[in-house]
This record gives structure tokens, C-alpha cells and sequence, in this order.
């Protein structure tokens, strides 16, 4: 009869094969040989063990080959002592899962668990713990499995069960087993306490966020950095930002994570120049900038809006040798692009000199987004030349160029590439096709498209209303508007400015009253500029000028250029009220005094009612304050 290690090395032998990692190892080559040569001499330690030894010899070796992070070796040489019929005890199987752990492959772990069920080590506990760290990153029904079954648990496999549950953002389950760990007698120590904060944090329990805290206190877990690091993070996420400050003041020995946490908070609760006053006070306490928390700084600096702050910032990355770094780069080039400072961010991407996928998407999607977006064409070309491979998200921005542009045929060149790489399921992609072939008029192949996605969300949803918008088909965009309803999907802002954008394009003013006020009064989401800007250009477009100006002066908001633009636009098509077009281009004016097509739209309209005297006192102005007309250029395709 066959032995059942002979048995469980066989289909060890089968897996690792498959997966292909123990041959590759010179050391498990050696393993190998040995086990083809069994009487052979043996030199090396691992040879003893392998004719000799016991399972403590084999067990301190293989402990010892995942300690000094040689996974494999450690796989290769249970394997090795399967061969010899040397059982091994739950010390051994332990090392073993760390082992695979490290290698990440859950087909060996799966026949490693099997071998722990035959080997009858399901119930012992540092056994059970290891599996459920594993698999809490694969399948948490295996981890519910292997936790209802474990008859006796102590603190250890509690807490890595608290912690495999928020990891898979079960936060309720959480919650529920950090207090069935109490009501079994067994009390939480500091790793518990770190475990649940995170799960207050995600929900925004901050009531039990401060019991918690309180109990920490009481335990003496308080004075831990971690446990406070932990406190930090959940206040800031609690929005409770005063209380995070304070716990982080009350930190004795502060670590980079203290510093990188309350940087986090003071972002997360829009307080970017609190930022940098912590980043200040990190550089005087000796702690060296690290590449992980500059990120976290450029997004502060792009919250706060300060274009010379992110100069200045860029000079410090540069002094201490930190641009160099891959991630810093692209979100250097990232910020520039917010602030259109297109020349800085082609810059920075430039000098980056070993340029991943990241970068290149980053700089393909700042082109698609300029005015300019031919040049994310030009880029991919660049890209497809080195050895990195488009994602989706690169294939999404170069769609956004080519609908820019009105460039149909590289839209389709795209959407091959796109396909051939097996994207066109993602959400993402396909809306961007549906922008594209319904900016081009072709309205019906976006319909076909929309139609093959088999889950819509919001972003596949609102894109379809917005081409019926932009093809002049009202009623169609609020039937798919309507559909989206019954199909249990709640619209937010973006929906609602697509579906008040195809009623202003189609001249739907009841629909489009009753939809922006339904926005507040039935599913609670305030409308923003975007959201005004709609309804003011449906009453323009339909020529009620008194009544948009009406509605702007009762906005609870300032008005931006999107608002005085669309009145403007409003002057000009219904050739409204000279007077409110001449008040509404002051406003523009004075919003934006470098922009000379408020000058020359009022110049028209002026010039329609035959008042010369105020053309030229306009052509005059124009001259005296040095502004130059901007210069046309053509976006459409070149055959």
C-alpha cells in the first residue's frame, strides 16, 4: 500500500509543478539530485537531514529556510521529507504555510490544507490562524469554514479573524466577532484593538470608535504607537479631526506611520496647508522624507490650489533625490496637469527614466485632456515602442482624444487594440465608446454597445442619456433615464447633469424642472454649478433671457463663468436683451479679463443692431488693454 506522505508528496510534486517555482531554485535542484541519489554522500546539512534525520532536524531547517526568505527551498524540502516517510508534527506544517504564504499561491495552499485535515491538525489553533491569514486575501467562505469548525479559540486566532474581516470589508462581521471574543471570556489585547479600529474608521462608527479608545486606555494599550496610530486614523476618518490632532500631540515616540497617518487625516478632512505645517514639524523631529508619504503632499498641494507651493515642493523632491522615483513622478506630472501647466508635466515625464505604465497612462490621459489631445496619440506610439503594455484605463483616455479630436478611424483602431487585449468588459471602456460613436452621430452602434454590457453602472448609464442628448433625442434619454430607475440604480450628480443636459439640447423645460427638482426634494443630492448651468441654458436656449437672469441672481451660490457663459451664448442665439448681454459680459470680464470672446460675441451683438459706435468703442478697449484674439486651429480628422 502506498504511504500517505508518499501519497500527499505526489500531489505536492503535481501543484508546484503547475505552477512552476521549485525547479528554478538551485538549492531545491539539490533536493532534487539527493532524492534520485538516496545512498549517495551527502555534504550538504540539508542531505543529512534527508538520510538521517528527525522530524526536529527537518522542522528546524525548513523554519529556518523561510525565516531567511527562501520559500521555495522550504516547499522543496517538505516535499523531500514526505519522500522519506518522516511525519511531520504542526511546527513543520506551520513553517510550511508561511512558506506558501510568502509565495502567494492558493493551489498549494489548498493542498496543504487538505494535508492538514489527513495529518488531524485542523484544531490546532497557530495552524488554523496561519490558514485564515491566507485566505482572507482569496476566499473568506473558506475562512468562515475553517473558524466555525476550530472548536477552542484563543486571543491570537479572535484577532486574525477581526482582521481578516475588515481586510474583506465585512466591517459588521467585525464588529460582531470582536464582541463574541468577549462574550467567550477572552479579553483583547493591543493587536484586537488594532484589528477594530479600522473597521470604526471604514463605517464611520465613532461612538464605538471612542468606547474602543476608552478601553484602551483602561487596558494600558494607550501608550502603544500603533494602537495610537490607529486611534489617529479613525477619528480623521470619523471626520472627528480635532480629536485625531490631539491623540497625534500625545504621541510619545512618533514613527514615519504617525506621520504618514495624520497627513492622510489632514487630507481626508480638507485641510491640505495643515498638511504641510505636520510635514514641516516631521522635517524638524530627524525623520527622513520617505517616497511614501510625498504622494500624500502633492495631493495636498493640489487641494489647496497653490501652482508655486507644488514648484517649490518640486525643488525639495528634486534636492533629495526623491524624483527620481517612479510614483513621484507621475504625481508630479499629475499635479501640473490640474493646474494646466501642460509644459512642466511633459517635463517631469520626460526626465523620468525608467517610465512604467502608470507614467505613461498618466501622460497619455494629461493630453487627452488638454487642448491638444493628438499628442496622447503621439504618446501611445511612444509606448507601444517599449516593452510596457496599455491598460484600460490607457485605452479609456485615448478614446477621450479621439472623441476630442472627432477622429473616428484611430477611435476604432483603439477599440481593437482594446478588444484584442480583452478589456471591452470593463465598465469604463465601454462608456468611453459610447461617448465616441455617439459624438460622431453614430448613436445607434453606442445603443448596441450599451446593450451588450451586461451589468451597467452609473458611468455606462449616464453615458448613454448623454448621447441621446448630444444626438437631439430627448425622449429616449429620459426613457433610458426611466429604465436606470427600475433597475434599482439611484442616479447621482453626474446622471442628473446628462439627463438636464439632454433636456436643455432638446428643448424639454417641464422635464427638465421636474428633474432638477426631484434632485433634492426626492433623492437628497444638492445641485451644484454644473447642475445650474444646465437649467440656465434651457431657459436661454428657449429664449427666456429675463427669466434665466431671474434664476441666477436666486442661486444660493456664486455664479461661475459656466453660468454667465451659458446667459451669454442664450444673448447670442435668441438675440435677447442687449442690456442683459451687455451686464452678463461684464460679469464674464471680470472672471476672466484675458479672454477676449465675451468682447467679440457682445462686438456682434452690437454690430446686429446696427450700433457702430459701440463696436469700435470695443475694438479700441480690446487694443488699449493689449489682448489678442486666440487663434483657431481645426480638430477635425485629415483624411
Amino acid at each position: 500500500m502506498r504511504s500517505p506522505f508518499r501519497n500527499a508528496h505526489r500531489v505536492f510534486e503535481e501543484i508546484t509543478q503547475r505552477n512552476g517555482f521549485i525547479r528554478n531554485s538551485s538549492y531545491s535542484s539539490l533536493c532534487y539530485w539527493s532524492m534520485l541519489n538516496t545512498y549517495a554522500y551527502y555534504e550538504h546539512p540539508v542531505e543529512f537531514h534527508g538520510e538521517k534525520g528527525n522530524v526536529i532536524s527537518w522542522t528546524s531547517e525548513i523554519s529556518s529556510l523561510v525565516k531567511q526568505n527562501q520559500s521555495e527551498s522550504a516547499v522543496g524540502l517538505f516535499k523531500m521529507m514526505l519522500m522519506t516517510e518522516q511525519r511531520p508534527n504542526y511546527v513543520t506544517i506551520l513553517s510550511v504555510i508561511r512558506a506558501i504564504c510568502g509565495l502567494g499561491l492558493e493551489d498549494v495552499m489548498r493542498v496543504m490544507y487538505g494535508t492538514v485535515i489527513k495529518m488531524g491538525f485542523e484544531s490546532e489553533v497557530s495552524v488554523v490562524t496561519a490558514l485564515i491569514r491566507f485566505y482572507s486575501d482569496y476566499d473568506m467562505r473558506i475562512v468562515w469554514k475553517i473558524f466555525n469548525q476550530t472548536p477552542i479559540k484563543d486571543l491570537v486566532l479572535w484577532s486574525a479573524m477581526v482582521s481578516a474581516c475588515v481586510k474583506s470589508g465585512q466591517y459588521a462581521k467585525a464588529f460582531d466577532i470582536f464582541r463574541a471574543m468577549q462574550y467567550d471570556g477572552v479579553k483583547p489585547n493591543h493587536v484586537s484593538i488594532v484589528s477594530i479600529l479600522p473597521a470604526c474608521a471604514n463605517v464611520g462608527a465613532l461612538l464605538f470608535g471612542k468606547e474602543i479608545h476608552g478601553f484602551s486606555i483602561k487596558r494600558m494599550f494607550h501608550p502603544l504607537t500603533n494602537v495610537q496610530n490607529s486611534l489617529v486614523d479613525m477619528y480623521a476618518k470619523c471626520r472627528n479631526f480635532k480629536a485625531s490632532m490631539l491623540v497625534f500631540d500625545r504621541i510619545l515616540e512618533k514613527d514615519l506611520i504617525s506621520w504618514m497617518t495624520v497627513i492622510r487625516g489632514c487630507i481626508e478632512n480638507d485641510c491640505p496647508i495643515e498638511a504641510f505645517k505636520v510635514f514641516s514639524r516631521m522635517q524638524f523631529s530627524c525623520f527622513r522624507t520617505d517616497e511614501k508619504i510625498v504622494p500624500d503632499l502633492i495631493e495636498a498641494i493640489i487641494q489647496a490650489d497653490k501652482h508655486k507651493f507644488g514648484l517649490a515642493f518640486h525643488c525639495f523632491l528634486l534636492k533629495n533625490g526623491l524624483s527620481a522615483f517612479v510614483s513621484i513622478g507621475t504625481a508630479l506630472l499629475q499635479m501640473y496637469a490640474k493646474f494646466g501647466d501642460l509644459e512642466s508635466a511633459t517635463f517631469v515625464f520626460d526626465q523620468l527614466h525608467e517610465k512604467d505604465y502608470i507614467s505613461w497612462s498618466a501622460m497619455i490621459s494629461v493630453h487627452a485632456r488638454s487642448n491638444h489631445p493628438y499628442n496622447a496619440l503621439d504618446t501611445f506610439k511612444r509606448m507601444q515602442s517599449t516593452d510596457e503594455r496599455p491598460n484600460e484605463i490607457t485605452f479609456v483616455s485615448l478614446l477621450q482624444a479621439c472623441s476630442s479630436m472627432g477622429a473616428q478611424e484611430p477611435g476604432e483602431s483603439i477599440q481593437a487594440h482594446a478588444t484584442k487585449a480583452g478589456y471591452l468588459s470593463n465598465a469604463f471602456l465601454s462608456s468611453a465608446l459610447i461617448d465616441l460613436y455617439c459624438k460622431f452621430g453614430r448613436i445607434n452602434q453606442g445603443k448596441a454597445i450599451f446593450n451588450e454590457i451586461p451589468t451597467k453602472d452609473l458611468v455606462c448609464w449616464s453615458s448613454m442619456i448623454n448621447g441621446y442628448g448630444l444626438n437631439g433625442r430627448g425622449d429616449e434619454a429620459l426613457e433610458t433615464f426611466s429604465n436606470m430607475l427600475a433597475c434599482g440604480v439611484k442616479p447621482n450628480e453626474v446622471v442628473f447633469i446628462s439627463i438636464l443636459s439632454a433636456c436643455s439640447h432638446c428643448g424639454l423645460e417641464h422635464e427638465g424642472w421636474s428633474c432638477f427638482s426631484s434632485m433634492e426634494q426626492k433623492y437628497g443630492i444638492v445641485p451644484k454649478l454644473a447642475h445650474y448651468a444646465c437649467m440656465v441654458d434651457l431657459l436661454s436656449r428657449r429664449g427666456n433671457i429675463e427669466g434665466a437672469l431671474q434664476f441666477v441672481n436666486k442661486m444660493p451660490m456664486e455664479p461661475d463663468k459656466r453660468i454667465w457663459g451659458a446667459l451669454l451664448a442664450g444673448c447670442r442665439s435668441t438675440h435677447g436683451s442687449i442690456e442683459i448681454a451687455e451686464l452678463v459680459a461684464e460679469r464674464l470680464i471680470g472672471l476672466d479679463p484675458q479672454n477676449t470672446s465675451y468682447y467679440v460675441i457682445l462686438s456682434n451683438l452690437y454690430a446686429e443692431q446696427g450700433r457702430w459706435e459701440d463696436v469700435e468703442r470695443l475694438r479700441k478697449l480690446v487694443d488699449e488693454k493689449g489682448l489678442k484674439k486666440e487663434t483657431g486651429y481645426s480638430m477635425v480628422e485629415a483624411e
